[in-house]
């Protein structure tokens, strides 16, 4: 009898569960959908761009369901260091029977005399999206002629096989010995558009880097054993390769680049 008690209460258990859940997806609404920016922070660097403009692309992140029809993404955007000569916003749409997006900006490459051109983003409510979380409905957009972690498609390969923290000081030693082309290569044939200038190295490639990079530290760390490379004050350490800049772990003593290479 006690058995049959038990299961009669598990099984109205579930079934109130399926009930709530039920409930509460029946009950979510279009106009409930709310859009954020993935990262407060989003670099881009110039160096290496020989064409006019880049295609910037900043992640965005929504709370809803997917609808069948466009939806715009509404924005507000203040110049701090650029104009509107300086770039153009793309697109701000989220497809229909999409749930994520870039907002796509095209920027004009910079002079060789100016390092940086900086715009400020914020997300307006409107018809098809309400307020997302209050922290990320601003974005801080760069583009720079100095060294800033490269797009998300080459990010995640240095990920893989350099290392999982960033800093300009790493990123100098990378292009000291593989030149700018460093800052395009991608280890996926698929992530190459014509558009995009990424260039394919196959894994036999990242691996022989990999091995270089760490060659290239250790041999410079054991002929100067006082002044070893260090990451610079930018470094941060990320839990993977899709956490944006900003947000990853800034430790309270800089680490020496060696003690943060990828190790095959």
């Amino acid at each position: 009898m006690k058995r049959l008690y038990y299961f009669i209460l598990i099984v109205a258990a579930a079934a109130t569960c399926l009930s709530c859940e039920k409930s509460e997806i029946q009950t979510f609404k279009v106009e409930d959908c709310s859009v954020s920016f993935r990262g407060i922070e989003n670099s881009f660097s110039m160096r290496g761009w020989t064409e006019d403009y880049k295609d910037l692309y900043i992640p965005v992140m929504m709370l809803g369901i997917p609808v069948d029809y466009d939806r715009e993404i509404t924005l507000d955007i203040r110049d701090s260091i650029a104009t509107s000569a300086d770039y153009q916003v793309l697109s701000s749409v989220v497809k229909a029977g999409e749930l994520k997006t870039d907002i796509v900006v095209r920027a004009k490459r910079l002079p060789d005399d100016v390092e940086q051109k900086v715009i400020v983003m914020s997300i307006i409510p409107n018809d098809y999206f309400r307020a997302g979380l209050p922290a990320y409905q601003k974005a801080i957009v760069k583009w720079t002629n100095s060294y800033a972690r490269p797009v998300p498609d080459v990010w995640k390969n240095w990920y893989l096989y350099i290392s999982t923290g960033y800093s300009k000081n790493l990123h100098k030693i990378l292009v000291e010995e593989y030149g700018d082309e460093i800052d395009f290569c991608v280890r996926r044939k698929g992530d190459v558009t014509p558009e995009n200038g990424l260039i394919y190295k196959d894994p036999t490639w990242w691996s022989a880097l990999n091995k270089r990079v760490r060659e290239i530290v250790r041999d410079h760390d054991l002929a100067n054993p006082e002044n070893p490379y260090m990451h610079s004050e930018d470094y941060e350490d990320y839990p993977n390769s899709s956490t944006p800049v900003g947000q990853g772990k800034k430790p309270a003593v800089l680490p020496t680049i060696y003690s943060t290479l990828v190790s095959l």
